[in-house]
């Protein structure tokens, strides 16, 4: 059976989808306008190359949406890329939506707080 083409079923809009950065761990990709789609592991060897990547993709509003979806990995640097936990030095407004349970674990034993942080 041939691939299906066209919008996909159920309508709707055919947003466009683009990868940004695949490293082999992590790959980002753009979906939509303004949404960042984060795929694999997030770490030291990759998170600054994340935090330029989401800096370019600021909305006009100076907010970028990160979507955890499919996230399986993420260390301390990731976390303050992602500004879920405290860090130096001006960062982008992050939306982060999609989070996983470990990341929400995560977050609670470094910071202390409930996972109240979504």
């Amino acid at each position: 059976m041939p691939a299906r083409e066209g919008p996909p079923i159920g309508g709707g809009r055919v947003e466009a989808r683009r990868v940004l950065f695949d490293d082999g761990r992590l790959r980002v990709i753009r979906n939509g306008e303004s949404a960042l789609l984060l795929c694999g592991e997030i770490d030291l060897s990759n998170s600054e190359r994340l935090g330029a990547i989401m800096a370019d993709a600021l909305s006009p509003g100076g907010v970028v949406l990160v979507d955890l979806t499919d996230l399986s990995f993420i260390d301390l640097s990731g976390l303050r890329v992602l500004e879920l936990v405290p860090c130096e030095g001006p960062m982008p407004a992050v939306r982060v939506r999609n989070v996983p349970p470990f990341v929400r674990r995560l977050l609670t034993l470094i910071t202390g707080r409930p996972d109240d942080l979504f």
